[in-house]
């Protein structure tokens, strides 16, 4: 089968836009069934709790599993292709001068975290240590709570350190790997929806129960520092161990400087901030380029009735979080798997309209790569 002919064809007739088949990843953490996925949990590879949305990343140790595919929406018989491979193919059509820019990749990973009990206190390598280790990209991130009714047992997260804290300390509490008092010695705050925090690597977080939009850089690589966690102590080679070998190592990885930060709530706590608003939309950066430049994320809430032209820098995604409408000829609808995930190439981004076909809100989160804003 010809999948660069196929790939061609679909932006032809879809005015630049590719949409993208839902992928869900298994993690040890379990969830509370607010992705959409039908079964939860499988037996020896654990719960559904991420959604990885136009992902051009694997799970870390696999070679596929945890990248998007694009569903071919013209083709009678079904075919399917990995992001990846699309951007490979095509890289100057899909990311225009971004590409080359971007290393040839998409260059951001965007997921939806269904945390059903507190993910345990962890950080992402720096990219030095990541390279060093793991051969990876670093990994900062930014989250985005989203509404929800159910909002799970924790709605406040771990992060940095209190400026008091040694190093001494926390090599006693790894070596020791006993127990969870290692979150004593790192601020909690409320996890407002509507509202986020940007993490850069190699901080410390023990995110929160909450429906969470996470925008990252494109990797997987992360070290557990928590020993108890959800009524167990988690193997040490496996969560703490798994690319240094030594404690010692592990605190060389430690960005002391920000996480001791006596202003780090002032300075990584986020709130939306308006762009444009209207009779018809809001448009609002949950994800700044101006404060995080690694990625840039946009709130878009049309009202019922609305049809809007809007024209973007660069290629993006976007998410459907709810309400019920199109995106040029492409039917889309939030919390219908299937029907809310679409990649939004460079020409496509220049000119498109989105319209909201019913009688409420149409809520879409738009998430851009780096060098875009």
């Amino acid at each position: 089968m010809d999948f660069e002919k196929l790939l061609q064809r679909e932006l032809e007739l879809n005015n630049g836009i590719l949409k993208l088949k839902p992928n869900f990843v298994a993690r040890f953490y379990p969830s509370l069934g607010r992705l959409g996925v039908k079964k939860n949990y499988v037996e020896g590879l654990g719960w559904f709790s991420e959604r990885w949305l136009a992902s051009c990343v694997s799970v870390l140790g696999s070679e596929t599993y945890g990248l998007s595919k694009i569903v071919f929406t013209h083709e009678a018989e079904v075919a399917e292709m990995f992001f990846r491979d699309a951007i490979k193919a095509l890289p100057e059509v899909l990311l225009g001068p971004y590409a080359k820019l971007n290393n040839y990749s998409f260059g951001v990973l965007t997921k939806l975290l269904d945390p059903g009990v507190q993910i345990p206190l962890h950080f992402h390598a720096m990219e030095y240590h990541a390279r060093k280790y793991w051969r990876s990209n670093p990994k900062e991130e930014a989250y985005y709570y989203l509404p929800h009714e159910e909002i799970g047992p924790t709605p406040y997260v771990h992060l940095g350190l209190f400026p008091d804290v040694s190093e001494e300390e926390i090599l006693q509490r790894l070596k020791q790997w006993s127990d969870d008092t290692i979150l004593d010695y790192s601020p909690a705050y409320l996890c407002r929806v509507g509202e986020g925090f940007h993490v850069l690597s190699g901080v410390l977080h023990a995110p929160c129960t909450l429906l969470t939009l996470e925008a990252q850089e494109e990797s997987d690589v992360g070290t557990i520092l928590q020993a108890l966690w959800n009524g167990k102590i988690l193997p040490k080679e496996q969560f703490l161990l798994n690319g240094p070998k030594t404690e010692e190592e592990i605190l060389e990885m430690i960005n002391w400087e920000v996480n001791k930060d006596p202003k780090f709530h002032r300075k990584y706590r986020l709130k939306p901030e308006i762009i444009t608003e209207t009779n018809e939309y809001i448009e609002k950066w949950i994800f700044n380029p101006i404060k995080i430049r690694k990625f840039a994320g946009k709130e878009i809430v049309i009202k019922p009735g609305s049809s809007i032209k809007f024209s973007e820098k660069g290629p993006f995604l976007l998410y459907v979080h709810s309400g019920k409408g199109r995106v040029n000829n492409i039917d889309v609808e939030g919390k219908n798997v299937g029907k809310d995930e679409l990649f939004i190439s460079y020409e496509g981004a220049k000119e498109y309209t989105i319209t909201n076909t019913s009688n409420e809100n149409l809520v879409v989160y738009k998430i851009f790569p780096p060098n875009v804003y």
